[in-house]
């Protein structure tokens, strides 16, 4: 298996995290659900052969891949929604306030269209490299 194919299985393996625990713990489903999308803006960049940057913003994540394909400027605005859960609500703050059971479902859906559109770009360019 390729890395960034390892990187897509485990973010994988987050966004089915996220779906499991939706209904029982908000904070473990919110930084499932960034990691799902971190892992596989990184799967991107590892198939691009870029240098991983240690970084846990999704915006900027979004910049690298950008520089490879235009067309990650369509998922900016879901990285920016999602990209403070890697830490919000995981250490004491009170500026954090719980969002709803409805935005959540949301930023699950919004971080497993992050991860289609990371596969199915990476399938478009392996193709044409066929």
């Amino acid at each position: 298996m390729k890395i960034h194919e390892h990187c897509l299985l485990i973010a994988l393996e987050d966004l089915n995290s996220a779906k499991h625990l939706f209904s029982e713990s908000f904070v473990t489903t919110l930084f499932h659900v960034q990691q799902c999308a971190e892992k596989a803006l990184k799967a991107f960049l590892i198939f691009e052969n870029t240098g991983l940057i240690k970084t846990h913003d999704l915006v900027t994540l979004v910049d690298q891949c950008h520089q490879h394909n235009k067309q990650f400027e369509m998922i900016r605005p879901l990285a920016a929604v999602i990209s403070p859960y890697s830490t919000a609500g995981r250490y004491p703050d009170n500026t954090f306030k719980k969002p709803s059971q409805e935005k959540i479902q949301s930023f699950i859906e919004q971080s497993e269209a992050i991860f289609n559109f990371v596969k199915q770009e990476i399938c478009k360019i392996d193709k044409n490299k066929s």
